[in-house]
């Protein structure tokens, strides 16, 4: 069939763009990789990065350095990936906070949906909701009614506000219709500390952390966020079984490329992540850590990126519906 000589140029170009990206891609990398954690160092982000990068710099041929940029609820590492140059040599390693940024703060340096783009989805981990040692209720339908009964409201902790565990906590409050002290740490590890103190009532705690300490029966475990309940805890429910199923909700890590990074660059990435999270050393580093892959059908460019974005909607709903308001 003949091409129309008008279409004929933009045809030769195309294919041009094509060999040009296949070329850059066969080249890609020629020198370390900085992967930006925009926590702090011991970070949940910075662990999720260290389970992966050596394995995915086998695969790359080059050596993904980690450089910690903290601060502003993770939007000045944000900034620092989105002005960098599209070229595939600086990647961000982000969690659910990369997309409530957006909804949270009202002026950002950046346009999370188009200044970015998904490499792959890294990791996700399920959380408990757990109460004092000392709480009366047994089981999460007496906890709701001690919840809504006389007296002083419930002492709910959360991890700072506009992080996930704030958002999720909101959600619950909302799901059960009441009334609770919303309690802001800085990070989880001094609720937990408070709740084992019995300072505090309630608060939603990562598995791999809540787990020993629910085994020796010095917290209490009501929910579980997870699709099906948890291994070495089947009397705990999932919410899913409560009737709460917008609860059940990882905490994950992605990794994000600046968005004009060429295609075929990306394709190199993901493929690299997507060896990695096969790989039998990972995935018991993985376990060990208590965090779990993604299902391989997210593993794809397409997937993650369609995951990130229903995630984008749902945190805007969410900060939208509670009105919540903060300032980087």
């Amino acid at each position: 069939m003949k091409v129309p000589d008008r279409i004929l140029p933009a045809c030769v170009a195309l294919l041009g763009l094509i060999a040009a990206s296949a070329a850059i891609a066969q080249n890609y990398p020629q020198r370390p990789i900085t992967l930006i954690v925009p926590s702090s160092a011991g970070g949940p982000a910075d662990a999720a990065a260290r389970l992966i990068v050596e394995r995915m710099s086998q695969s790359l041929g080059q050596q993904i350095v980690i450089e910690t940029a903290p601060g502003a609820g993770g939007t000045i590492g944000m900034v620092r990936a989105a002005r960098a140059a599209p070229d595939g040599y600086t990647l961000l390693i982000h969690q659910n906070g990369f997309a409530i940024a957006p909804a949270l703060y009202d002026k950002l340096a950046f346009d999370t949906a188009k200044d970015f783009v998904t490499v792959g989805l890294a990791n996700q981990s399920r959380n408990f909701l757990v109460g004092r040692k000392s709480l009366p209720a047994k089981d999460f339908a007496e906890l709701v009614a001690w919840m809504k009964g006389p007296g002083k409201p419930a002492r709910l902790a959360h991890p700072g506000v506009g992080t996930f565990g704030h958002l999720q906590t909101l959600v619950l409050i909302r799901g059960l219709g009441a009334e609770a002290n919303l309690i802001p740490y800085r990070g989880i590890a001094p609720a937990v500390n408070d709740l084992l103190g019995e300072h505090i009532d309630i608060v939603e705690v990562a598995a791999a952390v809540s787990g020993p300490h629910i085994k020796a029966g010095s917290i209490k475990a009501y929910a579980y966020t997870g699709a099906k309940r948890n291994a070495p805890f089947p009397d705990v429910p999932t919410y899913g079984e409560l009737g709460y199923k917008e609860m059940e909700h990882p905490f994950w890590h992605a990794l994000f490329a600046p968005a004009a990074t060429p295609p075929a660059i990306l394709e190199r990435l993901n493929a690299a992540l997507r060896e990695t999270l096969s790989d039998p050393r990972v995935r018991k580093a993985y376990a060990d850590s208590g965090v779990e892959a993604f299902p391989q059908e997210q593993w794809s460019l397409q997937a993650a990126d369609a995951y990130v974005r229903r995630e984008l909607e749902n945190y805007a709903r969410i900060v939208r519906e509670n009105n919540i308001k903060a300032e980087p």
